[in-house]
């Protein structure tokens, strides 16, 4: 591994390389991942880091957004459905099938 010229902090090489979480290592990911951290820290690798970092926290914004967007829509559906069924359910006769509870 010093031939490599990878850096002498190796503990955590497994969890760095692993790129996909698997807890396995296919040997793209082996091979990529050791040529990747050859050498030293550049400051370009941390910006690079930094950027899709910020890229994915945008992402995951998004889809937060998205997401409250879509249940907003979906509750009000469900309170107009629900409301529906109680103005059904009270109009019924006594002898017809009601709803419990509602």
């Amino acid at each position: 591994m010093d031939e490599l010229d990878l850096p002498p902090d190796r503990a955590n090489l497994f969890e760095v390389i692993d790129a996909d979480g698997s807890g396995t290592l296919h040997i793209t990911e082996l091979v990529q991942g050791l040529l990747k951290i050859r050498g030293e820290i550049k400051k370009s690798d941390a910006v690079a880091a930094l950027l899709a970092t910020k890229a994915v926290q945008s992402m995951v914004a998004e889809i937060k957004e998205l997401y409250e967007k879509n249940l907003d829509v979906l509750r009000s559906t469900l309170q107009t459905e629900l409301s529906y069924i109680r103005r059904m359910n009270s109009r019924a006769p006594a002898s017809a099938f009601r709803v419990a509870n509602l």
